[in-house]
């Protein structure tokens, strides 16, 4: 399965990472734009599955931009929501062989897995991947995959 993927990703990458010298950042993640056909059944995804939050809305109304986090904090990461409501029918998303999924990593799994089963949303069993992460797929409103990864803490 692609989801062993990041097991075996970090598995790898650990090592060599610490071996690479320091390179200054150039810049930093801000986070994918998604096209959604409904921006509504969108947000019960992300806001009332995942947790996040809105943190900004901009653009004119027929075609908005929201942008969600995982907090308040708007220079961490997070997902653009992008809303096209200048069709008398929503145009249908389509999905390419270029986009795979989304990797999110989530503090706490099992809350995270029941928010979505009470939103309407059929995540995968969790499972144990490597490393002390636990993993599990879920798909949002308009079909994009999202790889839910947490690392439990070691114990001391």
């Amino acid at each position: 399965m692609r989801a062993g993927w990041l097991a075996l990703s970090l598995m790898f990458a650990g090592p060599a990472l610490a071996d690479t010298p320091a390179i200054a950042p150039t810049g930093s993640i801000i986070g994918p734009a998604l096209h959604v056909s409904a921006l509504v059944p969108a947000l019960h995804f992300y806001v009332d599955g995942l947790g996040m939050t809105v943190n900004m809305t901009m653009g004119p109304a027929d075609r908005r931009e929201t942008i969600l986090g995982f907090g308040r904090d708007p220079s961490q990461p997070g997902i653009i929501l992008l809303a096209d409501t200048t069709r008398a029918t929503p145009q249908a998303i389509g999905h390419a062989f270029g986009y795979d999924r989304l990797v999110l990593r989530i503090t706490d799994l099992d809350a995270t897995a029941a928010r979505l089963k009470a939103a309407g949303f059929a995540p995968s069993p969790i499972r144990d991947v490597a490393m002390g992460y636990r993993m599990m797929l879920a798909t949002d409103a308009d079909g994009y995959k999202l790889e839910l990864v947490e690392r439990k803490a070691r114990p001391k």
